[in-house]
């Protein structure tokens, strides 16, 4: 592989990493005098409608390869929509009016410990050793941080929103692995986002936000937050990431899991001067590992959602005749009674000479003592040149030997 290629690799893991594990610190200012649901719903509105724009001036360019989207495949991205960056990353901005930057992200990071429950009761994915030693640790490590029966916890309803906003991100990430999503990349990306910053307006104004924002007290970082959110935390990262899991391995991708929470930690001691005591660097140790192991385990092959044969392409030039248009086995004609090609004279069977009568093997002329035929020459076999050895060709993989990429599970 190439040195630009790789060099390539390790600009867009750093983009994610970095640029998705501040976006909680940015959050966390913009909230300051800007509404969550409203601010989430600019930021995701703004962002999708760009990505929309831009995969449709792609559209143009290359109209024989890409299609608009359907509208079940809108359909299908506005459940994507609210249950992703919606309740996800929407739910994380409330909870941040009352959490830490650092905090959230934790919480946040147990997105792979839902997607890993989800699946197992979705699709009977087998969790495995591995996978039960992440989910223990992860949910420990929630426990540990949150501390709902000590004193002098979390705020116990923010940090629920943000535990709930994980688990619908997970479910919704099992769900997005049946769903019919555009192939285009990125169009799906845009119209969740589209949906998703439309249904966060809604619930903002319902909720009376729109009253909340006063011009005169806007202070200027929070603008710059939102600014930084809609083109690093959207644009940027989810463009990287995209590109990653077309570049990457799923498991080198998924990494992102475990970095965020850690670069959110450390950005928010030192820009926001977030406290970091010993419960908090224990949650995340405990909570880091238990991703680790649960992003880095092998796929099961079991409970994977294969496509049915029935819905398969053909391959290029064969012509599949449906099934109901063939002949039934019962109405086609016997052997017995099918006419011979042209040009073959078949004898009946009663005229050939029975297998009795014949000429047993044992009292046939061997082969070395019968005459060559006319103008044959018969090379003696001691003449013959020995055949060298052969070559044995190269052996065919025996089995699959690669694993397929993560779904999008991006935060």
């Amino acid at each position: 592989m190439r040195t630009g290629h790789w060099v390539r690799i390790a600009m867009a893991l750093l983009v994610v990493y970095v640029v998705w594990g501040s976006t909680y610190v940015a959050l966390r200012v913009a909230v300051r005098t800007l509404p969550p649901l409203t601010l989430s719903g600019v930021r995701f509105l703004v962002a999708g409608l760009l990505l929309y724009a831009w995969t449709a001036w792609r559209r143009r360019r290359e109209p024989g390869r890409w299609s608009a989207p359907t509208r079940r495949q809108w359909v299908i991205c506005g459940i994507l929509g609210l249950a992703l960056p919606a309740a996800g990353t929407g739910g994380a901005t409330w909870a941040e009016q009352k959490l830490p930057a650092g905090v959230t992200a934790l919480l946040l990071a147990t997105i792979p410990l839902w997607l890993t429950l989800a699946a197992r009761v979705v699709d009977r994915e087998r969790v495995g050793v591995a996978g039960a030693a992440g989910l223990a640790l992860g949910l420990g490590g929630v426990a540990v941080l949150v501390d709902p029966f000590g004193g002098g916890g979390l705020d116990l309803p923010a940090a629920a929103v943000a535990v709930a906003g994980a688990i619908c991100w997970g479910c919704g990430s099992v769900y997005a692995r049946r769903a019919a999503t555009p192939k285009q990349p990125l169009l799906s990306s845009g119209v969740e986002m589209i949906c998703a910053g439309v249904a966060l307006l809604l619930l903002g104004g319902l909720g009376g936000e729109f009253g909340r924002i006063d011009r005169a007290t806007l202070a200027p970082d929070s603008l710059l937050a939102l600014g930084y959110l809609i083109v690093f935390g959207s644009l940027l990262a989810y463009t990287s990431y995209e590109w990653l899991l077309h570049h990457v391995s799923g498991r080198l991708a998924g990494t992102y899991a475990f970095v965020n929470p850690l670069v959110a930690v450390v950005l928010g001691a030192l820009l926001l001067a977030e406290p970091v005591d010993g419960r908090t660097a224990l949650a995340a140790a405990v909570i880091v590992v238990g991703v680790a192991l649960l992003v880095s385990r092998r796929e099961p092959a079991a409970g994977t959602v294969r496509e049915p044969a029935v819905m398969r392409e053909p391959a290029a030039g064969t012509v599949c005749e449906p099934a109901a248009v063939r002949e039934p086995a019962a109405m086609r004609e016997p052997a017995a009674m099918r006419e011979p090609a042209a040009g073959t004279v078949r004898e009946p069977a009663a005229m050939r000479e029975p297998a009795a009568m014949r000429e047993p093997a044992a009292m046939r002329e061997p082969a070395a003592m019968r005459e060559p035929a006319a103008g044959t020459v018969c090379e003696p076999a001691a003449m013959r040149e020995p055949a060298g050895p052969t070559r044995p060709g190269p052996a065919e993989p025996t089995g699959p030997g690669s694993v397929e990429p993560a779904g999008r599970g991006s935060v």
